[in-house]
Order: C-alpha cells, then sequence, then structure tokens
C-alpha cells in the first residue's frame, strides 16, 4: 500500500481510536473510584447473618458511637478502640472500627460518668465525631458463635492446633516446666508482663486456657473439673483464683496459674475477625488494627 494512502488511512482512523481508547480509561477509573455505598448498618447486618447463633436484642454488642446510616469507607477490627487506634484505622482509610472490649471504660460503656467535662473522654469523642466514624462492639456473639471467634485467633497464636484435644480448650503439650513456659510465652507474644503462681521447676504438659476475664468460678471450675497442670487466663482478680492456686499448691493440689493480661490473652481473636468479615465483606477494605498491652515491667 503506497505511503500516501497509509497516512490518509491512520489519520481518519485515529480519532476513533482515541475515542475507544477514552472510553476504556473512563470505564477503568470508574471502576477505580466507585464510591463504597455500604452502611455500618450493611455491616452489622451481614455479621447478624454470618453468626451461627440467633441474634437477639439487648447486651452489649451495638454501636457505642457514630450512626448507622454512616456510609463506610474501610473496616478496623481491634480488641480495644483506643484513641490511638481510632487515629491508626482513620489514617489508613477506615472510618468503622469493630472492637472487642469497651469504648468509653466500663463494659456497658456507659457514658454518664464520663460526659459532662471528662477531657479523656470528651477528646475521644470528638475525634469520632469529627472524622465521622462509627465504633460498634463486638464482644458477646463474637464468643457465642461457634466455633468461638476469639479462642480460633488464640489457638492460631499459640500455634498449639495440633496439641488441641477436640472441641476443648486443654492442650496436651511435650513435658516442660512451669518456668519454661512461662518464658515461651513471654517470648512468643513479645510480652514482659505475664504473671505466674507456682514453683519454675514443677512439670506442666497439660495446659487449659480460658482467655479473658472468665471470673473465678469458671477458672476454679476449669482447674477443678480437668486433669490440668496449668492453667493460662487473660485476667483475675488477685484475690480469687489466683488465691485459690496458691492455697491449693500448700494443700498439696499441683495447679499452676499463668495470667497472660486481658488484651495479650484475647487481642489474636480480633486479628481472626477482620479475616472472617473478610469471607462476606468485599466493597471496602477490611485490616486488624492492634491495640497491644498498654502495661510493661521495669527491666
Amino acid at each position: 500500500m503506497p505511503l500516501r494512502l497509509l497516512i490518509l488511512l491512520f489519520v481518519a482512523l485515529t480519532p476513533d481510536l482515541l475515542t475507544a481508547q477514552a472510553y476504556h480509561a473512563e470505564q477503568r477509573t470508574s471502576q477505580l473510584v466507585q464510591p463504597s455505598t455500604l452502611s455500618a448498618q450493611d455491616v452489622i447486618d451481614r455479621i447478624h447473618n454470618n453468626l451461627t447463633v440467633e441474634w437477639k436484642e439487648g447486651g452489649v454488642d451495638n454501636i457505642k458511637a457514630g450512626k448507622a446510616a454512616q456510609t463506610v469507607s474501610g473496616i478496623a477490627t481491634t480488641f480495644m478502640a483506643t484513641l490511638d487506634v481510632l487515629k491508626r484505622a482513620y489514617a489508613q482509610g477506615a472510618n468503622m472500627v469493630i472492637t472487642h472490649e469497651p469504648t468509653f471504660y466500663n463494659h456497658q460503656d456507659d457514658k454518664s460518668f464520663f460526659e459532662t467535662d471528662d477531657p479523656v473522654y470528651l477528646a475521644k469523642l470528638k475525634f469520632i465525631e469529627e472524622h465521622n466514624m462509627v465504633v460498634y462492639r463486638f464482644h458477646d456473639y463474637w464468643h457465642m458463635t461457634r466455633p468461638d471467634g476469639i479462642f480460633v485467633g488464640v489457638v492460631e497464636a499459640f500455634d498449639w492446633q495440633k496439641y488441641r484435644r477436640a472441641d476443648e480448650q486443654i492442650f496436651d503439650l511435650p513435658e516442660t516446666t512451669l518456668g519454661e513456659l512461662a518464658s515461651q510465652l513471654s517470648e512468643h507474644f513479645n510480652t514482659n508482663t505475664l504473671r505466674v503462681v507456682g514453683p519454675k521447676d514443677m512439670k506442666v504438659s497439660t495446659i487449659g486456657i480460658l482467655p479473658g476475664a472468665y471470673g473465678m468460678k469458671p477458672q476454679v471450675q476449669m482447674i477443678r473439673e480437668n486433669e490440668l497442670d496449668v492453667l493460662i487466663v487473660g485476667e483475675s482478680a488477685e484475690w480469687e483464683t489466683v488465691e485459690y492456686v496458691r492455697d491449693g499448691l500448700e494443700a498439696g493440689v499441683q495447679k499452676a496459674l499463668i495470667v497472660m493480661g486481658h488484651a495479650d490473652s484475647e487481642e489474636p481473636g480480633m486479628k481472626y475477625c477482620a479475616e472472617w468479615l473478610q469471607e462476606f465483606i468485599k466493597e471496602v477494605p477490611v485490616t486488624f488494627v492492634p491495640a497491644g498491652n498498654p502495661l510493661w515491667s521495669p527491666e
């Protein structure tokens, strides 16, 4: 084909080619920037629909701050919606935070004690409101669904799946000493705030785990009704299970106790919560933002 004819053909076709390229570029851009219409209530409804237990109104699992109609740009799960967590969540594009524990310092998130002129409460609420955030608590039903969402994450974090007795919170580990076990946990979870009741050289292999704050009766019942060497808990009032174990050792009942701290013992369950949510929430990113353990011990 003569060069002159090729040039004329190219000139004739160029507008159509450019128009087609522009159209496809516009379509790609439209897909990338398409805003989410997902609301906080939509997220909550999907959580309800994916639980293995029937949802009932009441309890502590509800919105603690923000509005149900708020459009969600991203979701962050966490153990505790601290002010620092809220800031980090927002910085990465999440305006809905799903927390396991209270936002306002008491189990029911009762604000009446704080809402007059408390500077800490007001600073936190101000940040939430100014950034159109929603804080939703997911506690009771995350424990109640089967399997217990917190415990799934905890077992993964301990990496003790192969030692677990089926459908139980008991693990049969290779024999070690209480001191070695405590050291391994401290290193594995990067914490120096573990507390232990029992002799360092005590031989242990059968371990029970009750993360979080189950309370004295379930903790003592776990010790009493199972052939445990040591029970690992999140927290315990120092005058309850701690003293029961100390008196037991004096009475010849060889059971030890490791107190991990509430945050360290349950936070892995909210990491798993992000993975669970990702299965049925596709419109926006879902990530885990660790709160961490605020306690520390001097060297």
